[in-house]
């Protein structure tokens, strides 16, 4: 008798006969109205070579596998320690800036050596990289101004210089004569007066005399009119001595006015003539070019002996040596974050050819080969890209605080800042990522009125 077995559901069986017919029939049921369980049940009924086989697995099949169990408490577990980090665990929130290495003091920069003339390259007294110090000679240049060609120039015009001033001196000494002769006439005018007023008196008393004498008849009329024809004459002479005595002093003033203006004609040709010999001393000595500074020259011009150049154009760049004492970073932050960066805060930075790994800089345990450094200046205008220029300098009291030599660290070399500010939740950080919004606000300590520190924002 051949055999089929039936694969029970819940409430069913499937039963195939001999002939291949499948028949659906009522599972059986334990007598409290419930499935068999965990128990398999066979009943095997014979009715006309059919043979029925029942089993049930419902319940079985509905309980919760034990891989999903573990699973589901691995997720739990895994959410729930996410959540906690997300919350408990501590962020350093900072502003990211690009830069290079620079020195705070300007005098200490990379700095270009320009041609203060146009004119043709004579020699090149230095090579790539060679140290020199200030005042060293780094080339010597042709003058080609058509006023300064010709080779005797300095001394010709020195001696035009000595001649000017020669007759310059002798222009005011003449001056000064008539300006003497006028005052010695004005001398002779006023003694000239004082006689006449003298001999006014004296004709005044004899013509006194006389008269008297003439009214007594002792005297001649001839006496009478020879006295009083003095008395006139020295009249006439005293308003004639008067007159020349003005003419006397308006010819000094005019003596003493002319003096001045030879005296101020010579200043300015003496004054214009040593300008030119001034400006003549210095195109002479813009054509020896030197070095600035103490410092390493770099990036000589393209142009060798016989070439000409014009003024302004650079003949090498020099970087002086002082800059190694006084090292810093130039970094550029967005006018968002320039907002809320202060003088004096904490910096790490990350340079160029020193590798580093960096998760959070604020975290020490978890960045690796950064350097320390505070905000030194805040620019108070923009770049005209709506950028700001920090600059940062090292920090003793940090971590590395101590930057590399600059015989590694040279300037010009890339940086990396991360501006630290304030410790925040991992969960908060991400959220403000998400939303676009800028870090928190900084907290300033300043001295509250009893004394005590005070945070303000």
């Amino acid at each position: 008798m051949a055999t089929k077995e039936l694969h029970s559901t819940s409430q069913t069986s499937s039963v195939t006969t001999l002939e291949g017919t499948p028949v659906l029939v009522p599972a059986p049921l334990h007598p409290n109205g419930k499935s068999h369980h965990p128990a398999k049940v066979q009943s095997i009924l014979s009715r006309e070579n059919v043979e029925i086989i029942t089993e049930i697995h419902s319940l079985e099949r509905a309980k919760t596998p034990r891989w999903l169990q573990k699973t589901s408490i691995v997720i739990v577990g895994v959410l729930a320690a996410l959540v906690a980090f997300l919350i408990f665990v501590p962020w350093q929130q900072n502003i990211t800036g690009g830069g290079k290495v620079t020195s705070f003091v300007p005098g200490v920069r990379p700095q270009s050596i320009d041609a203060q003339i146009t004119g043709r390259v004579v020699r090149w007294f230095v090579n790539e990289g060679k140290i020199v110090k200030a005042g060293d000679t780094i080339a010597i240049l042709q003058d080609l101004n058509v006023n300064f060609m010709d080779n005797d120039f300095m001394e010709k015009i020195e001696r035009v210089r000595e001649r000017t001033v020669q007759a310059q001196d002798m222009a005011v000494a003449t001056a000064r004569q008539r300006t003497i002769q006028a005052e010695q006439r004005e001398l002779a005018a006023k003694a000239a007066l004082e006689n006449a007023k003298i001999e006014i008196q004296t004709s005044r008393i004899r013509l006194k005399r006389a008269d008297d004498l003439t009214k007594e008849g002792l005297a001649a009329q001839r006496e009478m009119e020879t006295a009083t024809l003095n008395f006139q004459k020295a009249q006439a002479d005293s308003i004639r001595n008067e007159t020349v005595l003005e003419s006397a002093r308006r010819d000094v003033e005019a003596a003493q006015n002319e003096e001045n203006r030879v005296i101020q004609q010579a200043d300015a040709l003496i004054a214009e003539i040593e300008l030119r010999v001034a400006n003549a001393r210095q195109r002479g000595g813009a054509s020896v070019i030197t070095s600035p500074a103490d410092g390493f020259i770099v990036r000589i011009a393209a142009v060798g002996a016989g070439q000409t150049v014009k003024d302004g154009e650079m003949l090498a760049m020099l970087v002086p040596t002082a800059g190694a004492q006084d090292q810093a970073v130039e970094a550029f932050i967005s006018s968002r974050d320039a907002a809320i960066v202060d003088v004096g805060r904490p910096v790490r930075l990350q340079f160029s050819g020193f590798p580093a790994f960096v998760f959070n800089p604020g975290w020490d345990n978890f960045t690796i080969n950064t350097f320390g450094g505070k905000v030194a200046v805040v620019d108070a205008v923009d770049d005209g890209s709506g950028y700001y220029r920090v600059l940062i300098v090292p920090d003793s009291t940090q971590k590395q605080g101590k930057w590399p030599s600059s015989q590694y660290l040279r300037q010009g070399t890339p940086a990396t800042s991360w501006i630290l500010l304030n410790e925040v939740s991992v969960g908060f950080e991400i959220w403000r990522q998400l939303n676009g919004f800028p870090p928190v606000l900084p907290h300033k300590v300043a001295a509250g009125k009893d004394g005590k520190d005070e945070k303000k924002k």
